[in-house]
């Protein structure tokens, strides 16, 4: 958990940094990918008109398979530059768990991919077209050819 001291607080700005577990983030049964190393974050903390302004950075790793050609990735999510705002509490402390892990879920991708240019698997035989061209013939065009086509003698018409 990742509390504040209110004591602290009305003296001076407080900064934070420490670890938090992978099940911190809590992805859920349904993740593709999971959390393989702690969350490491480093905050600052001050008083604001009304509420507690938090600033900081976090980061962390997942693994999982490239959504586009199944290798196993594990890219580091980093969160170099966040902010947000906390109501002022009537208690001593104040629990900023919940906040910090949603800034650290914002970044997510929705596909982990090894690289930008991944060229992914082969829709016919399923070879992995990063390692080089499988020799299979191009897709054909989606669609029924022009004289199957009901719709076909639509272009035909002359309407002007």
């Amino acid at each position: 958990m990742i509390k504040l001291h209110m004591s602290q607080l009305e003296k001076q700005s407080v900064s934070l940094s420490g670890d938090e577990p992978a099940e911190f983030l809590d992805l859920g049964p349904h993740a593709s990918f999971e959390v393989a190393s702690p969350m490491h974050y480093e905050l600052r903390a001050q008083l604001m008109s009304g509420g507690i302004l938090v600033t900081g950075s976090l980061s962390y790793r997942i693994s999982g398979e490239c959504g586009r050609c199944l290798k196993q990735v594990s890219p580091e999510i980093r969160v170099t530059d966040f902010a947000f705002d906390v109501e002022r509490p009537n208690t001593e402390e104040v629990d900023i768990s919940e906040e910090v892990r949603e800034e650290a879920l914002l970044v997510l991708p929705f596909n982990l991919l090894c690289s930008e240019d991944c060229k992914g698997l082969c829709g016919q035989c399923g070879a992995d077209l990063n390692e080089g061209d499988c020799g299979c013939p191009p897709p054909a065009e989606p669609g029924p050819p022009p004289e199957e086509n009901p719709w076909a003698a639509l272009d035909q018409l002359d309407l002007k």
